[in-house]
């Protein structure tokens, strides 16, 4: 009986951590669409895919927050982002000694845009926008109607986390690039 109870203790933890892994790639993945580059204009720099990464862990922190657990899903997805943040900054050949100092000004970055969207999110959900254009399109002269387009794709995107059970979020391919 004993030895049932632990291994429904570890298999579901280390199930928990799959789920949680199969997300956080399907948001890397997800960041990756030319489709954001082609369709949306979104410049190809390493900072606005990593805005795109922010936004859709903002959609699920805004989704979760209201569940009893979210605090300890939220943190092993921020883990296991900025696991692969620091794994990634080392690819591309950051040094051992710069790569916390720039991991550390990226969870700043994250930390500082998730309150942003969060608070442009309480009043309205089309508040988002100013934020996109600023932090995504760096205020730049991108058209009005592309910018739109990005922000109804973001809230299609949260309406479908909304409306979607907690088990079914944590899939390989929940997300989808825009169409």
């Amino acid at each position: 009986m004993l030895i049932n109870k632990l291994k429904k203790f570890f298999f579901k933890e280390n199930f928990n951590k799959k789920k949680i892994k199969d997300i956080v790639e399907n948001i890397i993945k997800i960041s990756k669409s030319e489709i954001f580059y082609q369709k949306y204009k979104i410049p190809k720099i390493f900072l606005s895919r990593f805005e795109i990464i922010i936004i859709f862990v903002f959609l699920l922190f805004n989704r979760l927050k209201k569940e009893k657990k979210s605090e300890i899903r939220l943190q092993k997805i921020y883990d296991c982002l900025f696991d692969y943040v620091d794994s990634s900054l080392r690819e591309i050949g950051v040094g051992d000694l710069s790569v916390g100092k720039k991991a550390n000004m990226l969870a700043k970055i994250f930390s500082f845009r998730i309150k942003i969207y969060e608070k442009s999110f309480e009043k309205d959900l089309n508040n988002i926008r100013k934020p996109v254009k600023k932090y995504i399109y760096n205020n730049s002269n991108t058209k009005s109607i592309v910018i739109n387009k990005f922000v109804k794709y973001i809230l299609s995107e949260n309406k479908k986390l909304e409306i979607t059970l907690i088990k079914k979020i944590f899939v390989k391919n929940y997300f989808q690039p825009p169409k």
